[in-house]
């Protein structure tokens, strides 16, 4: 009533009539029935805010609930097709128009509220202290930003909960129980634009508030240091003070030369040092070729050496014969260099297998023929 008397000035309606008025039009509406006290509509104060450019920010807990909204209507929806109950289906449909609307308003309005915020900081710079301009970018940080974040990045409930509506659309496409393709269509158009427009706002808000968090987080350390090195100057004195709250800068510069004593000390350790014989190297001395180059060379020399007693009728006695201090590895890999070499004609004889006697152990074999090509 004082409001409206002090505007009604020059109007031809009484203050009752004007009070009157808007609780018939229910733009004041009662906390509770009979009671005295009333509030302004929510839908007016909400068309009021659009027309001032104000915004309320949604918390991550009411994005949340709208996505187990619509998980639960999934649910729903998926019984409704099975079951083919065309009623279900629309009901659910409806729904899910309302839902994915209120997400769009209120994560617009969340970004709204984080641009102003940063338009804030940037305006009040100079008239809110260090510390309190960092609590509230930790605040909105914290409590909006990063939640928000994850709950609509690409593989985040929100998507998986989209994901899954719109394949229960299609399938009611599909099953011809909801007839309705243009408003269909409208919704799975809306559930990509949702879900592209959530993480695009956000990571512009997480793009615009993130310097602001790095510079005032570092402003505060500074300035909190500085107010507990000053609180602690004027609890303790400065005679108390100390060299505490410095930041030590250490050096190391020589500008004297060694003194004799320390050249004196340097040259007893050098002279006084037990000396090492140098190492003494026999140049007469020949080093054993190894097992392996030894092998290599042996087997290297095989063709030349079998050459003058060709044609073989058994090839593996043959090796056996000639090098009876040879292993069974040994006189194998000779017999494969010769079978596979490429001046040499290698097939097994039609006859009985024979035993082989080596320095190692014994073989059983079928006689190789050798001839030359």
């Amino acid at each position: 009533m004082r409001l409206i008397k002090l505007h009604s000035a020059g109007q031809e309606e009484l203050p009752q009539t004007v009070w009157r008025n808007l609780r018939e039009l229910q733009i004041l509406v009662p906390i509770e029935p009979g009671s005295d006290v009333w509030l302004l509509a929510e839908p007016v104060a909400g068309l009021l805010a659009y027309l001032q450019n104000e915004a309320n920010p949604a918390t991550p807990e009411l994005i949340r609930g709208y996505v187990q909204s619509l998980e639960n209507l999934g649910r729903r929806l998926s019984v409704a097709l099975t079951a083919e109950d065309v009623s279900v289906v629309k009901l659910a449909f409806e729904e899910i128009t309302v839902t994915l609307r209120r997400i769009y308003a209120d994560l617009d309005q969340t970004h709204h509220a984080v641009l102003t915020e940063v338009a804030n900081y940037k305006t009040e710079r100079y008239r809110v202290s260090v510390r309190d301009k960092f609590r509230r970018i930790v605040y909105w940080m914290e409590r909006y930003v990063e939640p928000m974040i994850e709950l609509v990045r690409a593989d985040g409930p929100m998507r998986a909960a989209f994901d899954d509506i719109e394949r229960l659309l299609l399938q009611a496409r599909d099953q011809a129980l909801f007839t309705d393709f243009p408003a269909l269509e409208r919704n799975r158009r809306h559930l990509r634009l949702v879900a592209t427009h959530a993480l695009r706002v956000f990571v512009q808000c997480r793009r615009e508030i993130q310097p602001l968090y790095d510079v005032l987080r570092r402003s505060s350390l500074i300035a909190e240091g500085a107010a507990l090195a000053l609180q602690k100057l004027q609890n303790e004195g400065l005679d108390a003070w100390g060299t505490t709250p410095l930041i030590n800068i250490c050096a190391l510069r020589l500008q004297n030369v060694p003194g004799d004593g320390a050249i004196r000390l340097s040259l007893r350790r050098i002279v006084e040092h037990p000396p090492v014989p140098p190492p003494v190297l026999d140049l007469d001395k020949e080093d054993l070729a190894p097992a392996a180059l030894a092998r290599r060379r042996w087997l290297d020399t095989l063709p030349e050496h079998v050459r003058p007693s060709l044609p073989l009728d058994d090839l593996l006695g043959w090796l056996v014969n000639e090098h009876p201090d040879k292993g069974t590895p040994e006189v194998l890999a000779g017999l494969t260099e010769l079978v596979f070499h490429a001046d040499f004609d290698a097939r097994f004889q039609d006859a009985n297998s024979r035993t082989y006697q080596t320095a190692s152990g014994e073989l059983f074999a079928y006689p190789v023929q050798l001839n030359s090509l």
